[in-house]
């Protein structure tokens, strides 16, 4: 039985997986700072991490190996806290895109073992449950940060501020986490195959995280365009939604236990029907309900997708499984703005309505085909 302060502190990475996240309600603000600067470049300043950490997710199997997984998880959230913080002290685009690029880099380092270290220390239900809070923490600390950020959105600068909190997680895993135990060293001269099931589960986290991009990059220019809120609305919304995820995160263990792998279709059909009503309502507070339901809804589908990839897994394969499904999540994030970009093109409305648009359709058409089982 692991100690409270362990769990709590392995839960802590949790709240921090998605800090690139943070400065999304702040994209009207950067288009304004930087009129001159194309749209997707703007929103790349959001996910241009995710792409960076690729560096450093792909050989993070490996440093786990060789020095351990705690000194990967701490280099990684020292790097981001000094690089997060460097656009609150600059003006140049060049600067702040490199410092974000950066950030990536150590993301890409420890954020891969919010789950493995889970998946590591825990097992069975108490596991899926975990796994359910780990969705709900990072709904938490991204709700708890893009509050914090919409307080501070009246100076822009002051929201890169926030990175420095992930010194503190640093510290928690430093003192409280113990080192996982090593495997083998015939497994890990093995090459580690992952069943073609897994991978199939990989490529639907892509498209699901691709999904979600979708809606949380266009929200603050949708709400902006339709008059639905000004930027500290839009920024206390973005909070909201993932105080949404907190409570899907928390109500998962549950809602598996009941309903099984319809869990994944409820996910899918509540965020279309919700996606829908955002796309339909001229209405403010509709919108901030829609919006909010969509990510409580859809956050069932992440930790679904995570507690099957890894069951009947070996721990080598846990490692390298959550290595391939944080890419997935991260490639989504790289290649959102120029796919949603190019699919607004096509549509009855502004690019930005058409985008959400195209996700309510996508979104139906998977809630469908996740009806029928599986065959093995």
């Amino acid at each position: 039985m692991k100690s409270i302060k362990t769990t709590v502190s392995i839960l802590s990475l949790s709240t921090v997986t998605n800090v690139t996240t943070i400065i999304t309600g702040v994209i009207p603000q950067l288009k304004q700072t930087f009129p001159d600067v194309p749209t997707t470049m703007i929103e790349w300043l959001v996910t241009i991490a995710n792409f960076s950490a690729l560096l450093t997710i792909l050989p993070n199997p490996y440093l786990s190996r060789k020095i351990g997984v705690k000194k990967v998880v701490i280099t990684g959230l020292i790097i981001s806290a000094l690089s997060g913080v460097i656009p609150a002290f600059s003006n140049d685009f060049i600067l702040i895109m490199c410092s974000r690029f950066v950030l990536g880099l150590g993301v890409g380092l420890f954020s891969p073992h919010a789950i493995s270290l889970i998946s590591h220390n825990y097992q069975g239900e108490l596991r899926a449950k975990l796994l359910g809070y780990q969705t709900g923490l990072t709904a938490l600390g991204n709700a708890v940060l893009l509050g914090l950020a919409g307080l501070l959105v009246g100076i822009w600068h002051t929201v890169f501020g926030l990175y420095l909190i992930l010194f503190v997680t640093a510290i928690l895993i430093g003192l409280f986490v113990p080192e996982p135990e090593k495997v083998s060293s015939f497994s890990s001269t093995k090459t580690v195959r992952i069943p073609w099931q897994k991978w199939q589960l990989v490529i639907l986290t892509f498209i699901t995280y691709l999904l979600i991009w979708g809606v949380q990059l266009k929200l603050p220019s949708y709400f902006e365009f339709k008059h639905l809120g000004n930027p500290q609305i839009i920024n206390l919304t973005l909070s909201a939604m993932n105080l949404g995820g907190l409570v899907a995160g928390l109500l998962f263990g549950i809602i598996h236990k009941k309903i099984h792998r319809f869990t994944l279709t409820l996910g899918y059909l509540g965020a279309a029907i919700s996606v829908l009503v955002l796309w339909t309502t001229d209405i403010s507070i509709v919108a901030i309900i829609a919006a909010i339901f969509f990510n409580f809804v859809y956050s069932f589908t992440g930790p679904y997708l995570i507690f099957t990839s890894n069951q009947g897994l070996e721990s080598e394969q846990i490692n390298t499984l959550s290595s391939y499904l944080t890419i997935s999540t991260i490639i989504s994030a790289f290649f959102a703005p120029l796919i949603w970009n190019y699919l607004g093109k096509f549509g009855p409305q502004t690019l930005t309505s058409n985008v959400l648009l195209w996700v309510t359709i996508i979104l139906f058409v998977i809630a469908a085909f996740s009806i029928f089982p599986k065959k093995s």
